[in-house]
């Protein structure tokens, strides 16, 4: 887990966490003989780790059940308020583990790297209907190596370098939600993933989710529960954009649009960790020297006040979808930072509150 998802959970427990883990640690240990500490911050950690698999760095796509006939959307959502718990008792008395007991060395994960992902919890609250999944995944981390720490040999053959890098996969316990929503008829598939650190384009755990839910669809109610209805959410891009009220503009992707030319500057985002794109006096300035602004992309941060981590969306389009809607579609938004319920409602709400649907 991050440092910038740990601390607050830590912090919650009432342990200092204001230098990082090693003075965290060290400053545990002095309390390692007091059992009331030790259990209250046992059990605080437990409920927000567990919840934390859940709303945690979340890669979120929407289905619209509305997009179905009505008798399949009617049998999808009777099943999952009236059924769907029974039916899938069995199937978590079976889990080889509770959430906190999933295994985290590579031998352990190793078993749980062939599809499909595992059912090890199903719940329902406030007529949402949860069934979270585990799998293992592998990822790609680049880590600088300490030449002073090679032999003379090693250190002479690399001596004309400044800085080495060395490459190393490692295997990542991952939990993957499904939410069925008996409200407002939306199925969210939400999948773990690691911000900043190279996927395997081979394996697409989205796709793995959406089988595996479809699957107990089928066994249950005669039916995929997910298919048509993938919701594009290009068309929240440009309203997040316009709207000042909504967190500040940390990353942005546009065409800018001339009375003869038009630049979407190779394709890059514009990233900025501390300044709104909105007010920045670069992107103010080009503005008003091009007829239009075109976002395809775009990235939100809100501040949170210490000792939580700022909370961020990230909506990556691409600019085709300002030309050509069949080919320019972008099926998801990565949330950032939430350690509860209430933070990822509050972010994935800016994106459901700026779509149009189709009414019941």
């Amino acid at each position: 887990m991050q440092w910038s998802a740990a601390r607050p959970i830590i912090s919650s427990t009432s342990i200092h966490v204001s230098r990082g883990w090693s003075e965290t640690i060290n400053a545990a240990r002095r309390d390692v003989y007091s059992d009331a500490i030790w259990t209250a911050a046992y059990k605080a950690m437990s409920s927000l780790v567990q919840l934390h698999t859940y709303v945690g760095n979340k890669r979120v796509s929407f289905f619209d059940l509305r997009a179905q006939n009505d008798e399949d959307r009617a049998r999808i959502l009777t099943w999952a308020q009236k059924a769907a718990m029974d039916n899938l008792a069995g199937a978590v008395r079976r889990r080889p583990f509770k959430i906190l007991e999933a295994p985290t060395t590579n031998e352990a994960l190793e078993p749980y790297k062939v599809p499909p992902p595992k059912l090890i919890a199903v719940d329902c609250v406030r007529d949402k209907l949860y069934l979270q999944f585990f799998s293992t995944r592998s990822y790609t981390f680049r880590e600088p190596l300490d030449i002073s720490a090679m032999t003379a040999s090693q250190q002479k053959a690399f001596a004309e370098y400044e800085e080495l890098i060395g490459v190393r996969t490692r295997s990542i316990p991952c939990f993957d939600t499904a939410v069925i929503d008996m409200t407002t008829e939306l199925v969210e598939i939400r999948v773990d993933f690691q911000p900043g650190v190279s996927e395997d384009k081979d394996v697409s755990p989205f796709a793995r989710v959406v089988a595996e839910l479809n699957r107990i669809g089928t066994k249950y109610i005669n039916q995929g529960v997910v298919g048509p209805g993938l919701i594009n959410l290009h068309p929240v891009i440009n309203p997040m954009y316009l709207d000042d009220k909504c967190g500040r503009v940390t990353a942005l992707g546009f065409v800018a649009t001339g009375k003869d030319s038009s630049s979407n500057n190779r394709g890059q985002l514009h990233r900025s960790k501390t300044k709104d794109f909105r007010k920045d006096e670069f992107h103010v300035g080009g503005k008003l020297h091009v007829d239009k602004i075109d976002p395809y992309a775009i990235g939100i941060t809100w501040s949170q006040k210490d000792p939580k981590s700022d909370l961020s969306l990230e909506i990556r389009g691409n600019a085709r979808a300002l030309y050509n809607r069949k080919h320019g579609q972008v099926n998801d938004v990565e949330i950032v930072g939430c350690l509860d319920l209430a933070d990822y409602e509050f972010v994935r709400d800016q994106v459901l509150s700026r779509l149009k649907r189709s009414r019941k």
